[in-house]
């Protein structure tokens, strides 16, 4: 099978303007995406939700997306400018390149059919006439059809005058190889070809017409026989009107055989007295198409030339306009750029103020400029309210009972020890000020009066409450004496719920537990408001233990008068023995958080199962679990039995089958091993490992962590090595390398053990 070069162009270019069209649309696409990215970018960074180190590289990848911005986007116009020449090019040279195929093809048919019938009506004039000298002339009248490769007269065996496919007259350079004898003999010489197969049907049909003809006239009654030959000439010229080609030769669908040629012939018909037979012979032309492929293929090939000059001209001015255009495009984008390094290298935002993006243009850019302004003057407003935040946190933390540093600033724990008891607190505080509250007083060396308090929300209502509530602790156990009235510690919990509960804060409640602790008989007065689990260690057995106390209303859902009703604040007694350890902490120690990743480190849902049915220690569809609380009693039993600590993660993205080890077999029981072992965990809980960290992905650590985590913890030198210091602060220091989720709630726990 021989391909046409002008369909294999054709087809190369259809498929060149697929893709161009394709690219083109997915380009445009992806700059629509990129543009949105980068918004969305710049709106993160200037919201401040990420870490200096983090803005640092969402900065460059800015930068980056701008530089491949300008590139995609002169890139895509040029191959949308490309696919438009190649669509307005191709139906031209489409169609110009069929008109000339049509035009020439349909000439060649024109031409060789004139010939044909020329050729088959004088060669039936010489027959009739028996002129074989004027018949043998006739072939050299192919010169009028310059594709011509000969002409070949057959006709009937003169011995026998019947039709044999005698050669009579050609010109025909293969002849030999044609006909039945070794020389050429005019009208002995029987031809062979590849028409000859065709004779016999089309002799049959041809004479078969003109007998039906001829007899159905007869039957009209006498006719002379000058007016008989005069009609059955009619009849002849009428039935032996087509000229037949082989192979089969069609304008709407031409085929073109091997050889490049076609043959067309005409029967010569006649009428003979007294004789069926009307076929004496065959006209033979043979023509060559190979000259009209040449100049089909030579137009084609000066087309497609004028085409691609024009496409390369239009092409060139494509490429000039989109590179202008993405100038033009990109520059306010430059100028965002620079203006988000300000503010990324202006340590103290309040200093940002007044500063803003002015934009000539009137469209998105602009509207983003604007937006950014927006941002730019809440970010000063954020920071202004930071610094209040930072100033009330410190304040907040000026109510915990702390130790202090060098400087005179509470540390994140604090300690006590006496002959009768061991106390050892911790507080780490998430993003802004809280409810969560802790204190104990040392009354008389011998009662000690502690209290754990949660209040409900965040924010500057609930760090209000919770001062209320220290302050009234305070003020309560400051003249407080070992007597009768002093034992019934309910009053102070009838006194704060009453305040909380005047105050009328929408949604605010306090929930505590205080306890009045004998350290000499280790007996435990509790009065509960809506926190009534206490959770001790209890040495004898090895484990920690549960109480649940009686369930009470939490301070400030409702008034006194209704508390009482429904039972009321009542003291409730346990005892300490020695070696037992008191716990108390809310619950952002259990309900610590970390989110699911797949082997990419991508956030996922669980999809192990049915939507809300139990996996693990979660739930089918969550995206994260909790530390939970069975974790957190877990690695209280390890610590006080000198175990080893395994931590599992759920959907972890560094291998389900990784295991943290903690190996607490040095600690000494004490209640800072034991809170101590519980915040670091907590701490390598929701960091992770991803190997595409650097340095720029930093971890705060405070420095008792790391000095806990590097004794105890068997995986240090896999997490932890990576180490950087922070200049003025030497209470902590970053993990690079290492990634970590976010801290959702303060840290409070205190631990008593008595001796």
């Amino acid at each position: 099978m021989i391909i046409d070069a002008g369909h294999l162009v054709l087809a190369s270019v259809l498929i060149l303007c697929a893709l161009g069209l394709i690219i083109s649309v997915r380009g445009i696409a992806g700059i629509i995406a990129e543009g949105a990215a980068i918004r969305l970018d710049v709106a993160t960074l200037i919201r401040g939700e990420h870490s200096s180190a983090e803005n640092k590289k969402q900065i460059a990848r800015i930068k980056k997306r701008g530089i491949g911005l300008r590139l995609k986007l002169a890139s895509f116009t040029i191959a949308l400018a490309l696919a438009v020449n190649i669509v307005n090019s191709v139906p031209v040279y489409r169609i110009m390149t069929q008109t000339q195929r049509q035009t020439l093809f349909k000439s060649l048919w024109d031409r060789s059919a004139v010939l044909v019938e020329s050729l088959a009506a004088s060669a039936s004039a010489y027959f009739y006439q028996g002129n074989t000298r004027a018949l043998s002339l006739l072939p050299s009248h192919m010169n009028s059809v310059p594709e011509a490769i000969y002409v070949t007269i057959t006709g009937f065996n003169p011995e026998t005058i019947v039709f044999e496919d005698q050669v009579w007259a050609t010109n025909d350079p293969n002849i030999l190889r044609k006909i039945d004898s070794q020389m050429f003999h005019p009208g002995f010489s029987r031809i062979v070809d590849v028409i000859s197969p065709h004779i016999p049907s089309l002799r049959a049909e041809l004479n078969s017409q003109v007998l039906e003809r001829m007899g159905s006239y007869q039957d009209e009654g006498q006719v002379t026989l000058q007016t008989l030959e005069t009609r059955l000439d009619y009849y002849i010229s009428e039935i032996n009107n087509r000229v037949f080609s082989e192979p089969h030769f069609s304008l709407e669908n031409l085929h073109i055989p091997d050889n490049r040629s076609f043959i067309f012939y005409k029967p010569i018909m006649h009428y003979q007295h007294s004789n069926d037979e009307f076929f004496w012979g065959l006209v033979r032309l043979e023509v060559s198409i190979a000259p009209i492929l040449a100049e089909i293929a030579e137009g084609q090939r000066e087309l497609l030339m004028a085409n691609l000059l024009l496409a390369l001209l239009a092409q060139t001015i494509g490429v000039i306009g989109a590179l202008i255009l993405s100038t033009i495009i990109l520059h306010p984008v430059k100028q965002l750029l620079r203006h988000i390094e300000i503010i990324r290298d202006t340590e103290d935002k309040t200093k940002l103020s007044g500063l803003e993006i002015k934009m000539k243009s009137r469209d998105e850019i602009a509207v983003l400029g604007d937006t950014i302004n927006e941002m730019t003057q809440g970010l000063v407003n954020a920071a202004l309210a930071a610094g209040d935040l930072d100033i009330g946190k410190e304040v907040q933390k000026k109510f915990l009972p702390l130790n202090l540093d060098d400087g005179g600033n509470k540390l994140s724990y604090g300690f006590e020890d006496t002959r009768n008891l061991s106390l050892f607190c911790y507080y780490e505080g998430a993003k802004g000020v809280s409810g969560d509250y802790f204190d104990y007083i040392d009354l008389d060396d011998r009662y000690y009066a502690i209290i754990k308090c949660d209040v409900a929300g965040k924010g500057i209502p609930a760090a209000f409450i919770m001062i209320q509530v220290a302050t009234m602790f305070l003020n309560f156990f400051r003249r407080w004496k070992p007597t009768e009235k002093g034992m019934h510690i309910e009053d102070m919990v009838y006194q704060i719920n009453e305040f909380i509960e005047t105050l009328a804060f929408k949604g605010r409640f306090a929930a505590f537990t205080l306890c009045l602790y004998d350290s000499e008989t280790g007996l435990m007065r509790f009065c509960n408001a809506g926190d009534n689990i206490i959770r001790i260690f209890d040495s004898s057995e090895g484990r920690v233990v549960t109480h649940t106390l009686p369930q009470t209303p939490a301070a400030g859902a409702i008034s006194n008068f209704e508390v009482e009703a429904k039972g009321g604040y009542r003291v409730q007694t346990l005892i300490l023995d020695p070696g037992d350890i008191l716990l108390l902490y809310t619950d952002g120690i259990d309900e610590s958080k970390r989110k699911f990743r797949n082997a990419k480190f991508e956030e996922i849902f669980c999809s192990e199962g049915e939507p809300d049915t139990p996996h693990e220690n979660h739930t089918v569809g969550q995206g994260y679990e909790e530390l939970g609380t069975e974790r957190v009693e877990g690695i209280i039993n390890a610590v006080m039995n000198n175990q080893l600590y395994k931590l599992h993660k759920s959907h972890n993205p560094e291998g389900e089958d990784k295991f943290l080890q903690f190996d607490f077999s040095t600690c000494q029981g004490s209640t800072e091993d034991v809170i101590m072992a519980m915040v670091s965990i907590e701490k390598m809980f929701r960091c992770y490992k991803n190997p595409n960290a650097g340095k720029d992905d930093q971890v705060l650590v405070e420095n008792k962590i790391d000095a806990f985590l590097h004794e105890h913890f068997l995986q240090y030198w896999q997490y932890c090595h990576n180490k950087q210091e922070i200049p003025n602060n030497s209470e902590y220091i970053y993990y690079t390398n290492v990634n970590e989720d976010e801290q959702y709630d303060d840290l409070t726990i205190l631990g008593l053990k008595r001796k």
